[in-house]
């Protein structure tokens, strides 16, 4: 295999590649891992918040400090990227479940970089 098609393929975030085997063939399966440091501002994206978001402890000050006291209630949202700023993203979104929009339930806030998995870009 050319070496810049390697070192190409090594800088891949979304999948883990695999060069053992025959190098004439890479499979590089299809996956749902997505880098948070990748999401793009005014662009919509599905997210699934992690427990400690939505269940935080009595030691958490996410939400006091950063959202005005208010805590997500739903697990899944789809929200657009209002403003990044160091290992923090601000998002205006809705609650999603089970396949459908709650548009009642919507919620606008900070969330760490590693507090949430997106599940979808659109």
């Amino acid at each position: 295999m050319n070496n810049q098609i390697k070192e190409q393929l090594k800088k891949v975030t979304a999948t883990t590649v695999n060069f053992e085997g025959n190098d004439e063939v890479i499979i590089i399966p299809l996956t749902t891992k997505f880098s948070n440091s990748l999401l793009k501002t005014n662009v919509v994206y599905l997210i699934e918040l992690k427990d400690f978001i939505i269940h935080p402890d009595e030691t958490s000050t996410l939400a006091s400090n950063w959202n005005y006291g208010k805590v997500p209630k739903y697990k899944q949202y789809k929200v657009e990227v209002v403003e990044k700023m160091n290992n923090m993203v601000k998002l205006n979104g809705i609650a999603f479940e089970e396949g459908k929009d709650l548009l009642t339930e919507n919620w606008y806030g900070w969330l760490p970089l590693d507090g949430f998995t997106v599940i979808e870009q659109f």
